[in-house]
C-alpha cells in the first residue's frame, strides 16, 4: 500500500518482502518504534519505520495531518502486520473509490490532461455498482472526448485530501489503455479541465515534473510494464 499524504508517500511494506524495499543502507533514518517513541519532528529525508504498533499508526496519520511544516520526503513502514495498519488507516478516513486510465494512441503519446495549474491523468470517481475497468474508460471519455480500449491494470494509488471538514481517503485503480483517436480533444469544463493533450517523450518529461507525486508514481509502475520481458 502507498499513501499519498500532504503530496509525501508513506509505504507500508511486508518486511519479509525484501525486494520491495531499498536497501537499509539508503534511508537517511530508521526508527525502531519498540526503542523509542515515534515523533515526526525525527523523520528526515527517506524514513523507515520498524516495529511500528497499530495504536501508533493512528497516531502517525493524525500528526501527519498536523499543521506542522514537516522535513521528510518518503515514509516506509516495514510490518509483519501490514494488513492490520491498512485497516487502522482506512478507519481514519472517509473512502472514495476512483479509477483512472494512462492512455496511448498509436504514436505512443500519452493523455494528459491540465487541472488546477497541473498536469494530471483522467480518472474519477465510480458511480453506484460501477466497476473499476468501466469506470476508467467512462472517465477517459468523459474527461477528454477519447474512446479507449483497456489493456491492463498499472497499480493502486491512495491519496488524501479534505472535503467539507472531513478526511478523504482516495483509491484509485489505474489501468494502461489504447485509443485510435484522431479527432479533436475537448476537456471536461465543468471538472475543471483546461485543456488536453497527447504528450510525447519530451513534453511528457515537463509535465511529470509538474504534476502530483502519486502520479509520477503511476508513470513509473506504467513505464515499467512497458519494459519487454527477457526472453
Amino acid at each position: 500500500m502507498v499513501i499519498f499524504i500532504d503530496d509525501r508517500p508513506i509505504k507500508l511494506i511486508n518486511r519479509k518482502k525484501k525486494h520491495s524495499y531499498p536497501p537499509m543502507e539508503d534511508f537517511d533514518v530508521i526508527i525502531d518504534a519498540r526503542l523509542k517513541p515515534v515523533k515526526i519532528a525525527d523523520f528526515k529525508g527517506h524514513t523507515c519505520l520498524l516495529n511500528v504498533s497499530v495504536d501508533e499508526m493512528g497516531k502517525i496519520i493524525e500528526d501527519l495531518h498536523g499543521k506542522k511544516p514537516f522535513d521528510f520526503h518518503s515514509l516506509y513502514i516495514l510490518t509483519g502486520i501490514k494488513k492490520a495498519l491498512k485497516e487502522k488507516i482506512c478507519s481514519l478516513y472517509t473512502v472514495i473509490e476512483a479509477a483512472g486510465g494512462v492512455v496511448q494512441n498509436d504514436a505512443d503519446e500519452v493523455l494528459w490532461i491540465y487541472r488546477l495549474g497541473k498536469w494530471d491523468l483522467p480518472k474519477g470517481k465510480l458511480e453506484k455498482n460501477e466497476k473499476f475497468k468501466k469506470a476508467a474508460v467512462r472517465e477517459v471519455e468523459e474527461e477528454c472526448n477519447v474512446k479507449a480500449t483497456l489493456v491492463d491494470k498499472v497499480c493502486t494509488t491512495f491519496h488524501t485530501y479534505s472535503h467539507k471538514n472531513q478526511r478523504i481517503l482516495k483509491k484509485t485503480k489505474w489501468y494502461s489503455m489504447r485509443s485510435k483517436h484522431t479527432g479533436k480533444l475537448i476537456p471536461q469544463i465543468e471538472e475543471n479541465i483546461e485543456k488536453v493533450e497527447w504528450l510525447g517523450p519530451i513534453a511528457m518529461n515537463k509535465a511529470i515534473s509538474d504534476t502530483y507525486s502519486s502520479i509520477r508514481f503511476v508513470m513509473i509502475k506504467f513505464q515499467e510494464t512497458q519494459i519487454p520481458s527477457k526472453v
